[in-house]
C-alpha cells in the first residue's frame, strides 16, 4: 500500500496491485457449455514445474504452461481476442471493481482478537478469567455447543470478497492499477479483479 495525492491535494491510501501476463485461451458459450465464462492463463510456469494432467490440457488449449487457470463467469470475447493478452487499459480511472483474495493467517487466536470480545472484570474477585470468552455451554437441552459459537481458533486464511472498490490511477505502461482502500492478501499474493455489478445491475 502507499498514498497518491489527487488535484485537489487531498491524500487517498491505495494498493499498488501488478498484473502480470494475462491471456484469454477459452470462451464457453451458453449453447455448447450452458453457461458463458472466459479461461484465462496467468503468469508463467516452467514447464518442468508443470505435471503431465495439467500439461495436457495446456497443451490442448494450444498455450504456455501458466501460474493459474481460472475461469469469469458471464464474460464474452471476440473471436479475434482470444490469444492476446489482457492489459490493465480495459480499466478506467473511476471504475468500480469487486476483489477477491485469501486473508493474512494468523494462526490460532483468542476471542479477544478473533471476535473482538470485551473480557471480563477485572476485579470484584475475579481470577484468571479476564480474557475469556465466558459461557458457552447450554442447558440439559440440547446438551452441547452449538455450531458458530464464537470461541478460540484459527484466524485468517480464509476467502475474502471486497465490492465496489474505486480505481484511482492506471498505469499502462508498468501495467499497475491503483486501487483505493485495502485489498485482502499478503503482498504478493493473487487477487481476482472483476468489474462491480451492483444489486440494481
Amino acid at each position: 500500500m502507499t498514498q497518491v495525492f489527487t488535484d485537489k491535494g487531498i491524500c487517498v491510501p491505495v494498493t499498488l496491485v501488478r498484473v502480470e501476463r494475462c491471456v484469454p485461451v477459452l470462451r464457453r458459450t451458453r449453447e455448447k457449455d450452458g453457461y458463458e465464462a472466459v479461461l484465462l492463463a496467468y503468469g508463467e510456469r516452467k514447464r518442468k514445474h508443470t505435471n503431465k494432467p495439467l500439461q495436457g490440457v495446456y497443451n490442448q488449449l494450444k498455450v504456455e504452461p501458466a501460474r493459474l487457470l481460472t475461469e469469469f463467469k458471464d464474460e464474452t470475447l471476440g473471436d479475434g481476442e482470444l490469444g492476446k493478452p489482457l492489459n490493465v487499459d480495459i480499466f478506467n480511472a473511476g471504475d468500480s471493481v469487486s476483489v477477491v483474495g485469501t486473508s493474512k493467517g494468523k494462526g490460532f487466536s483468542g476471542v479477544f482478537r478473533r471476535f473482538g470480545f470485551g473480557g471480563n472484570p477485572a476485579s470484584r474477585g475475579a481470577h484468571e478469567s479476564y480474557r475469556g470468552g465466558g459461557s458457552v455451554g447450554c442447558h440439559t437441552y440440547p446438551g452441547k455447543i452449538l455450531k458458530g459459537k464464537k470461541m478460540p481458533g484459527r484466524m485468517g486464511g480464509e476467502t475474502v470478497h471486497v465490492r465496489n472498490l474505486k480505481i484511482v490511477r492506471v498505469d499502462k505502461d508498468n501495467n499497475v492499477l491503483l486501487i483505493k482502500g485495502a485489498v485482502p492478501g499478503a503482498n504478493g499474493q493473487i487477487v481476482r479483479i472483476t468489474r462491480w455489478r451492483s444489486a440494481k445491475n
